[in-house]
């Protein structure tokens, strides 16, 4: 019976040539060749018998520890220079306290000269690295990026630098776009109790919930700006599609059709009345601007005659 042998065992230290029977003369030599496999073997995957190891004693295997003094030597990483405009020097108390924190700390687990000097403490490492928000060097970035055009505002900046608005949106209503739409052309423009007045004696059945939605706009803009409401105004007002709900209808013939229950959702934008009246000064400037229209153009008629010329 043949013995076969595997393709691993070719780059072992074991006899290439296996016998082809059990019971062979002892006078025959047993000679081992190394293949052009040999030279590419891996290290440190057999025993001390040249035996292969199996996936799970290659995992229970402990890794070796380096032997030299150069391998075992650890990292060490360096310190900003005492001329680096990162450096910044904080109070002796705090840099002796700080020290003091660190002093049990492992050395392997400090490699930031940050570190040194904050510790753990997370609104010490954002103030030492210029990153906390209420820090004047934090808001001093802050500002740099917000300029544009060279330090120069725009028209829209400037007005909104001095005039308050206030955007919100509301959940979507069971409602469609054909019944949401009117209401909210009715209150566009109107200041907001007017319109609160509107929608509250409305016999649309969508009134009640728009009515809901201007009572939370309305404390919104009085909580998070300041808006006063005897002198606030709906600027803008407009509807969105949302999502529908489809449910299923059963018909003759074993057919079903399917109900799209529409879902709509409405947005206003709250300003105050100064804008109105900054609008109404703009449009009566423009309409003082323009020239005197006149029916004939001041300009002289060449061509006259004392008689018809057709």
């Amino acid at each position: 019976m043949k013995a076969f042998t595997r393709l691993t065992s070719l780059s072992r230290s074991q006899p290439i040539l296996q016998p082809l029977y059990h019971h062979r003369p002892a006078s025959i030599p047993t000679t081992q060749t190394r293949t052009f496999f040999g030279l590419f073997r891996r290290k440190h995957l057999e025993d001390s018998k040249g035996v292969p190891l199996s996936v799970a004693e290659l995992l229970q295997k402990q890794p070796e520890l380096p032997t030299s003094t150069t391998q075992a030597a650890k990292l060490k990483r360096g310190d900003l220079s005492s001329s680096s405009i990162f450096e910044q020097q904080d109070d002796a108390s705090a840099s002796i306290s700080r020290q003091g924190d660190l002093e049990d700390a492992p050395a392997d687990r400090i490699t930031s000269p940050i570190l040194l000097k904050t510790g753990q403490n997370r609104i010490s490492i954002l103030r030492e690295g210029g990153l906390y928000p209420t820090d004047p060097g934090f808001m001093a970035k802050y500002r740099i990026r917000q300029i544009k055009r060279r330090g120069r505002l725009t028209p829209t900046l400037k007005k909104m630098q001095t005039e308050k608005e206030h955007i919100c949106h509301s959940h979507k209503f069971k409602t469609s776009l054909k019944k949401l739409g009117p209401l909210a052309r009715q209150i566009a423009g109107k200041p907001l109790e007017h319109a609160l007045v509107q929608m509250r004696y409305s016999p649309k059945k969508a009134a009640k919930e728009v009515l809901k939605h201007l009572v939370q706009a309305k404390n919104e803009a009085i909580l998070t700006k300041n808006f006063d409401p005897e002198q606030t105004y709906i600027s803008q007002a407009w509807v969105g599609r949302g999502t529908p709900d489809k449910a299923p209808l059963t018909r003759a013939r074993g057919r079903i059709h399917i109900i799209e229950k529409p879902y709509t959702s409405i947005s206003v934008i709250l300003k105050e009345n100064k804008t109105l009246e900054r609008l109404a000064k703009e449009k009566e400037d423009k309409r003082l601007r323009q020239k005197v229209w006149v029916p004939l153009a001041n300009r002289p008629i060449y061509g006259q005659h004392q008689y018809y010329q057709w």
